[in-house]
């Protein structure tokens, strides 16, 4: 039997009002450790009667894109409200779609949430993280779907030029190495955001823009990245990610050299490529 979203539906994706602040967004991003959010607003369906319905959606990499901007450097994200940061309107998915469906409209849309909507309900959320865990029991060798060319970091490169690459090549995952070319750490789309997000709420408005290019990958990533060998399998690489609660993988070579790595978005154009047995 195919495998449909209702079998993947997660029902603690944070919700909140597109009026809400994006300072309260993002405790509700930290609290449930699923940095998307379905943002909700009241429409009328008759006369004295609202009901919640989806505005959009809202993720990491919407405030990494929209927080730095010049306009709105100038006020606090406890000023600042969802509704200018969210992605609007959102592609949603009814519960009896097929998840190889919502895999490649994720993929197509370049998405990772798709809310679930069935008549005037919201149901819940899909992600693709999920879809990806249904790769558990693939014995594919990593190096053979890896990126052998990915972005990587300095520790002492600056904060807005990661951002900068990142967001040009649409990458949620950087390994870090240091000036010997040793992987030392990594950042996701998340460090960014968060590390934005600390920096409008704490830096006085007039030093915001000097302060902010003198931060460093150093200052924010994380350390001890998932690790995988070339001969590793997409069982292994999905069982460390999921560990680590990461965006990706590092595929090291013989003598502990970045050689790739493996992402959510690669393992769920993977799944759709050349596992779609897997999701009967």
């Amino acid at each position: 039997m195919t495998r449909t979203v209702n079998d993947l539906i997660r029902e603690d994706v944070p919700r909140i009002d597109k009026n809400d602040t994006l300072y309260h967004a993002f405790k509700l991003i930290e609290k449930s450790g699923i940095d998307k959010v379905i943002v909700l607003e009241n429409r009328m369906i008759s006369p004295g009667k609202e009901v919640k319905s989806i505005a959009g959606v809202m993720t990491s990499r919407d405030i990494v894109l929209k927080l730095a901007t010049q306009r709105l450097s100038r006020t606090t994200p406890g000023r600042l409200h969802v509704a200018s940061f969210m992605n609007s309107p959102a592609i949603t998915v009814g519960p009896d779609k097929s998840v190889l469906e919502a895999a490649k409209l994720m993929i197509s849309k370049k998405i990772g949430i798709l809310p679930v909507v069935s008549g005037e309900n919201i149901v819940g959320a899909i992600l693709k993280t999920d879809i990806a865990r249904i790769l558990e029991q693939d014995d594919t060798e990593v190096r053979t779907i890896m990126d052998a060319s990915p972005v990587l970091a300095r520790t002492t490169d600056r904060v807005v030029k990661v951002r900068q690459d990142m967001l040009a090549t649409d990458a949620s995952f950087v390994p870090v190495l240091d000036e010997n070319d040793e992987l030392v750490g990594y950042v996701t789309i998340y460090e960014l955001a968060y590390a934005f997000m600390k920096f409008e709420d704490i830096v006085p408005s007039k030093y915001k823009k000097e302060r902010i290019t003198r931060l460093i990958i150093e200052d924010i990533m994380r350390f001890r990245p998932p690790k995988l060998r070339l001969t590793d399998t997409v069982s292994q690489a999905v069982a460390e990610i999921m560990k680590k609660g990461s965006r990706g993988a590092v595929v090291i070579d013989e003598i502990g050299k970045v050689a790739g790595v493996i992402t959510i978005d690669i393992l769920l154009k993977h799944l759709v490529t050349n596992k779609q047995e897997l999701l009967s």
